[in-house]
């Protein structure tokens, strides 16, 4: 995506601005926004782990109690306008196994399920969701999406529910219809945004096995947004979910300041989980944006997101800028083998810090503590298009630079800087090796 220069000075001042804020007392106003019935938060699962949940659960700044207002996750719809959640909601209605017994024999739970009455209360409210009965909302998408029909010669060509069902529908037929009256997307986990690791690749494919045709997963996995690096198209190029998705697609690719109605804000918070501080800040944004608090301007596409469609307040610096060993690096001080336990630069053992976007070990992972460089785990680029498959493995070095000739070096960079590093990798490269040896 080119930039202009005024548009980037634009971004660059709105990335500052947003990561200065007081989101502590920001979360609390959405929090009150979604209170008082402005807009509500209804929170879809498809193909997922749940660990966005989790993570958002082990937010410290803001935590899920300050979006919640103090009270507690397991509380239903009403109270604080989270209309659905899968997780944390108690209305499940008589899907549910009463006793031990109810599954004791095969047979009996067959005869169990048969009898169930239709949806419980659950179902009934995400049905009215999607009818529009309570009011706008902001829907945040965990998990990605499988390609239930039209692969030919498949168990999917005419019939769908095999990969993804909740309730009575197909998760992409809730994301179509969950679409319709949502007024901003927020896509949580890479798998969400981009198609994850449900979206990678069939390796080995069984005999006569016909791959779908949204993406090479088993499943034709996808996230909301475009994967890049695999040539993968989101849900917004699907025409499967058009003319629902159109004013999200509207936004992301010819962009301008969102009207809610025809420019509708879609928005990436990726990683494997997402950080829960990231969640919430991006959703508690768009909650005061969406209910009026807030003017429209601050999502101003280009200014906003980035390429993937993530904030730039967020996602704006590598994690290699942000390292807390990006001193070693500059020293050329790299980890000679990958359980070396050192404070050395990760580089040599196969960080992927320099291609990916993330703050997470600077700034930590829950309360200041943790984030994987800094306790001497790899960046495996979670927060990238293409995880995993273009990121495996883990522990392999990035593909080394070929090095120009020595006068360009000099004139380009230093010499000795350039080489001293390809050096230090060399000698890493070496160790690796010995090590393996023993």
């Amino acid at each position: 995506m080119l930039i202009k220069r005024r548009d980037f000075l634009k971004a660059s001042a709105l990335a500052s601005m947003l990561a200065s804020l007081n989101w502590s007392a920001l979360v609390k106003a959405a929090g009150e926004t979604i209170r008082s019935g402005g807009i509500g938060v209804v929170w879809f699962e498809a193909q997922d782990c749940a660990g966005n949940t989790t993570a958002v659960i082990q937010a410290t700044d803001p935590s899920l109690l300050d979006v919640l207002l103090g009270a507690t996750p397991l509380v239903g719809p009403g109270t604080v306008r989270l209309l659905f959640h899968h997780t944390v909601m108690p209305q499940w209605g008589t899907y549910h196994i009463q006793s031990p017994s109810d599954v004791a024999e095969h047979t009996k739970l067959e005869q169990y399920l048969a009898t169930q009455p239709p949806p419980g209360d659950a179902m009934k409210i995400l049905e009215e969701i999607a009818e529009g009965k309570h009011g706008p909302y902001v829907l945040v998408l965990e998990g990605s999406f499988p390609q239930e029909y039209g692969i030919s010669g498949s168990n999917i060509e005419t019939k769908g529910g095999y990969y993804c069902v909740v309730g009575h529908r197909t998760c992409t037929e809730w994301a179509k219809l969950l679409f319709k009256n949502a007024a901003a997307v927020v896509a949580v986990g890479n798998c969400a945004a981009y198609g994850g690791v449900v979206a990678n690749k069939v390796l080995e494919p069984p005999p006569n096995f016909k791959f779908p045709t949204w993406s090479p997963s088993p499943t034709g996995a996808i996230g909301m947004f475009d994967d890049p690096i695999r040539g993968v198209k989101g849900m917004i190029h699907q025409p499967y979910f058009q003319p629902e998705v159109e004013p999200f697609r509207k936004y992301i690719d010819e962009g301008g300041v969102p009207d809610f109605k025809t420019i509708k804000p879609a928005v990436a918070v990726p990683g494997c989980p997402a950080n829960g501080n990231g969640i919430l800040r991006t959703l508690a944004l768009l909650v005061l944006v969406a209910g009026g608090v807030l003017k429209p301007d601050v999502l101003e596409r280009r200014a906003f997101l980035d390429e993937y469609a993530r904030p730039r307040f967020i996602f704006d610096q590598t994690v290699h800028e942000q390292c807390p060993r990006a001193g070693s690096y500059a020293a050329s001080d790299l980890r000679p083998y990958a359980g070396a336990g050192d404070y050395k630069c990760l580089f040599g053992v196969g960080c992927k810090g320099p291609i990916s976007n993330c703050p997470w070990n600077k700034v930590g992972w829950v309360s200041g503590i943790g984030g994987p460089t800094r306790t001497g785990g790899v960046c495996i680029g979670c927060t990238m298009p293409g995880f995993t498959d273009a990121y495996e493995p883990f522990w392999a070095p990035l593909n080394a630079p070929r090095l120009p000739a020595i006068p360009t070096l000099v004139a380009a960079v230093g010499g000795a800087a350039v080489a001293g590093l390809a050096g230090a990798y060399l000698m890493t490269r070496g160790a690796k090796e010995k090590e393996e040896k023993k």
